[in-house]
């Protein structure tokens, strides 16, 4: 069985015979490609299949974080804003929130990771790095699956994150519409459908995937129930 993947303070476990890179720390990128893109924080495949994983955790410092989970400027942007256009400086200076918003992020960080990749395919295998995470690459295959999963480690008992992760799996779904993805946003006690790998916090014991919540179905046009319950959020972008 691979070695589990460690990502902040949560342990990832993949059976084989799942890949799983922790793709934003392999050599190819640390060592070409970092200074040009960001990456995601895992990718992991098994023949056609593919998963992306980006994590925030946020537990602790949910209203720190709150800023980069809405998509407009905070106020205080707005008026460092006027305030530089007031001075004539806008051809100089340009405000910009410190953190950009996640959706945003997340989706500079997989087009990051495929660019990175794109320039592993064009190294070809003689490039040892390359080599490593060549593999990652068949994601771009028109006949792979390909999910994304936002996981956004937040209070289990704040009532207000399943409006949230809806919210924000609707946006990302939008701003990814073009690269035909299955777009997720997930706390840590869920797991989304047929997701391989399984996830603990460090000290504490595994849950195997799918035990707890499953997440809901971006909406389509339909009749009757949903076929998920109401939770984390599920999206098909350009499906």
């Amino acid at each position: 069985m691979p070695e589990p993947i460690v990502e902040d303070q949560l342990s990832f476990d993949f059976p084989a015979p799942w890949i799983a890179l922790k793709f934003d720390h392999t050599a190819w990128y640390r060592e070409t490609i970092k200074t040009r893109v960001k990456a995601v924080d895992i990718v992991a495949f098994s023949g056609s299949r593919h998963w992306w994983i980006e994590v925030k955790d946020c537990l602790g410092f949910e209203p720190d974080n709150l800023p980069r989970l809405r998509p407009g400027d905070q106020p205080a942007v707005e008026l460092a804003r006027d305030w530089v256009e007031s001075q004539g400086l806008q051809d100089y200076v340009a405000v910009r929130r410190t953190k950009p918003f996640i959706v945003d992020e997340v989706a500079e960080k997989l087009e990051g990771t495929l660019v990175s990749l794109a320039a592993a395919a064009r190294a070809g295998t003689g490039q040892v790095q390359a080599a490593h995470v060549l593999p990652a690459a068949g994601v771009m295959y028109p006949q792979a699956e390909w999910s994304l999963v936002l996981l956004l480690i937040w209070n289990p008992a704040a009532k207000d994150f399943g409006r949230l992760a809806l919210r924000l799996r609707d946006k990302l779904a939008k701003r990814l519409q073009a690269f035909n993805i299955e777009c997720f946003v997930l706390n840590e006690a869920e797991s989304a459908p047929q997701q391989p790998w399984r996830v603990a916090r460090l000290g504490e014991p595994q849950r195997q995937p799918g035990q707890d919540a499953v997440p809901a179905r971006a909406p389509t046009p339909r009749t009757g129930p949903p076929p998920w319950p109401p939770g984390a959020a599920r999206s098909v972008a350009g499906r």
